[in-house]
């Protein structure tokens, strides 16, 4: 892809020194999460990195084990300076994770839609370290983070600005500008929001959405082509995400690759692999 260099690292990572100290680069972490250096600032966003879902699924109906370990150290923990949180669902807002950085790390900021305080709070994490993000309230953080917001369609948008629970976000990220949708599907208001300005980089969810798996309680995104077709749309470059983290719900990466061939889109739309330091060009 054009906008991005990649290389291969060694995974878990233990230590910030494996990302370079200026520029914005990162790594995927299985799902939808990510771990950003901007500028040397460690931003954790929508991770899952504990085995929560395993053994707390509550009534939902499928397996939740993990089908990939940890791809951060527990050592990298206590420097992470900023988390970021898309919505509450707990794939994204891990309680396990958010309870050991409550634990290890004193330093980080929380920045979460205001329906997730409440779940932040219930972790252990303490008000004063935790930031509301609504389309009314922007987020900035050491000069060189700003995050923007639009309700989610995560299954419904909630357009209460004081009460909303899922968002997509737009990083500006040093003198990046990327669109991380978290989880939603596309409806129109969301798409006029998403390509009313340009963006270096679309991340956006593509493992869908299935009626049986809805009825039972598991909430879909948009699929594969439908973000295909709003990045390009806007001709701007698409890293696909959220799968392979869980049996019952990810993708047929193979397939997704076949499309991006059969169209000449190389250059245009990835899929996110474990062990690769994606870098910002």
């Amino acid at each position: 892809m054009d906008v991005l260099k990649k290389r291969k690292i060694q995974v878990p990572v233990d230590s910030r020194e494996t990302f370079q100290p200026r520029g914005v680069h990162f790594m995927w972490l299985g799902q939808s999460g990510f771990l950003f250096s901007v500028d040397g600032t460690l931003v954790l966003v929508d991770a899952y990195l504990s085995n929560y879902l395993e053994h707390n699924h509550g009534n939902l109906p499928f397996a939740h084990d993990r089908m990939i370990p940890a791809p951060i150290a527990d050592i990298l923990l206590p420097d992470i300076d900023l988390v970021v949180v898309t919505h509450g669902h707990e794939d994204h807002l891990d309680p396990g994770l958010m309870e050991q950085l409550g634990r290890c790390n004193a330093k980080a900021v929380f920045a979460v839609p205001p329906g997730c305080i409440e779940s932040l709070g219930n972790c252990g994490i303490s008000n004063d370290r935790i930031r509301s993000v609504s389309p009314e309230t922007p987020f900035a953080f050491n000069g060189s983070i700003r995050i923007e917001s639009f309700p989610a369609a995560h299954p419904q948008p909630n357009f209460d600005a004081a009460k909303v629970w899922a968002l997509s976000y737009r990083f500006s990220f040093a003198d990046k500008t990327i669109l991380f949708a978290g989880d939603t599907t596309i409806f129109r208001r969301w798409s006029v929001w998403a390509s009313a300005r340009p963006c270096d980089l679309f991340v956006l969810p593509v493992n869908g959405r299935d009626p049986v798996k809805e009825s039972r309680g598991i909430v879909g995104n948009m699929d594969f082509h439908e973000a295909l077709i709003i990045s390009q749309s806007v001709a701007t470059p698409l890293l696909g995400t959220h799968f392979g983290m869980f049996a019952f719900n990810t993708i047929d990466e193979a397939m997704a690759q076949e499309e991006i061939d059969r169209f000449g889109l190389e250059q245009k739309v990835e899929l996110t692999k474990i062990g690769v330091m994606y870098s910002m060009k």
